[in-house]
């Protein structure tokens, strides 16, 4: 204020005083192009003085102006910055919404594509991936990529991601691989379990079981029961007896008392020509206990094995039966006695067996017994009936 009064008093000296003193002080002379300005030496003086103060305060100004404290400058920069991140919050609201079209017009909207930040490009990415703008999520993710390490693998996660919603496992497993294991965690960990079962590769997820349920991603009874289908697609498909014994060799002393376990593997090694292997591994497993589990897997037997049905046999005559294992043994007894030609035995226990619970496949078999012993009429009834069942079974199933 002290400056501009001084401003003013220059200037009034120079107006007035000016002019009082050119009638003793010399003329100066001021060409302007074709114009020429008359003054005196005292008015020149002044008005230079004049302009060099005036330099000097606008100069104070502007030094005033630059050298506004931080916090308030500050303010002024953040505004139109706090501005586009509430924007921002806005977008990133809305995607996790499922309002994918109103997040990524505000991100667009926000900035440029090269001016987002990696988080928004993440959730650009994606929220265009949604909308079947596959061009620009390409984009995104690529910038994203170029920025840095950690932007590179936050991108190859939503590939993974985004890969394994649309049905594409190999491509999500290459880009997780891409990582060479540079961020380990639960989330990872469940892209590789959804990716390895997309591909029914059971193997992989047994393989790195402990690793999965060390980081929460697997419990042990989830792990337990990847390894039984991996165990079950691995004997499905042995295709010689050499594959059988390795997939038996292999296994844990808890496997090899497990009755589902075992029942499929000795129908494998009767299946490949090896019935001693088979009628040792039976007799060894229900001389510890009978198993109905075990018990029911005799009766798909395709071979006879005489040393289990005398066993079988021994068991029903000399033991009470309970409810539980008596259908499964009957059909099991009644199965062997069909292989070994014994239709009259094969008859009596089926029809003991089909008293307890009539079904489909005990009509039928008790059918082709009653066929091979030339009762053709008889026969035909039990056919039928399993053809009703089979009609009656399709007319009140809901679920196709």
């Amino acid at each position: 204020m002290i400056k501009i009064l001084i401003l003013i008093l220059f200037t009034s000296v120079a107006v007035f005083v000016g002019p009082m003193l050119a009638d003793t002080q010399g003329f100066v002379h001021i060409v302007f192009g074709d114009r020429i300005i008359e003054t005196s030496v005292n008015t020149a003086i002044v008005i230079y003085v004049l302009s060099i103060l005036l330099l000097f305060v606008m100069y104070v100004l502007l030094k005033k102006i630059l050298n506004i404290p931080s916090r308030i400058r500050n303010g002024f920069k953040n505004r139109a910055f706090n501005r586009k991140l509430s924007a921002q919050d806005e977008a990133y609201i809305d995607f996790s919404q499922g309002q994918f079209e109103q997040s990524l017009g505000l991100l667009k909207h926000t900035c440029p594509l090269k001016k987002m930040s990696e988080k928004s490009l993440l959730v650009a990415a994606q929220a265009a991936f949604a909308l079947e703008q596959y061009d620009f999520t390409r984009a995104a993710l690529d910038e994203a990529k170029s920025r840095g390490r950690q932007a590179k693998l936050a991108a190859d996660i939503v590939r993974a991601k985004l890969n394994l919603d649309i049905g594409n496992a190999n491509a999500a497993l290459e880009y997780l691989d891409d990582m060479n294991g540079a961020i380990k965690n639960k989330y990872i960990s469940q892209l590789y379990i959804k990716s390895y079962l997309a591909n029914e590769d059971y193997k992989k997820i047994f393989d790195n079981s402990k690793e999965f349920i060390k980081l929460k991603a697997l419990t042990k009874e989830d792990a337990r029961n990847y390894y039984i289908r991996y165990l079950e697609k691995e004997i499905k498909e042995a295709d010689s007896k050499e594959k059988v014994e390795q997939i038996y060799r292999d296994l844990s002393r808890e496997d090899k008392r497990n009755s589902k376990i075992m029942g499929a593997l000795v129908y494998k090694y009767l299946k490949f020509g090896n019935p001693d292997k088979a009628q040792d591994l039976a007799l060894d497993l229900m001389k510890e206990e009978l198993d109905p589990v075990f018990v029911d897997s005799i009766a798909s037997w395709e071979v006879a094995v005489p040393e289990v049905l005398i066993f079988l046999k021994k068991y029903a005559s000399k033991n009470i039966i309970s409810a539980q294992v008596n259908l499964p043994l009957l059909k099991a007894m009644g199965n062997l006695e069909f292989r070994a030609g014994l239709m009259p035995d094969a008859l009596d226990d089926y029809k003991k067996a089909l008293a307890i619970e009539p079904s489909t496949d005990i009509y039928i078999r008790i059918g082709t017994i009653l066929t091979n012993l030339e009762k053709v009429k008889e026969a035909t009834d039990f056919f039928r009936k399993a053809n009703a069942l089979i009609y009656e079974d399709k007319a009140l199933t809901l679920k196709k």
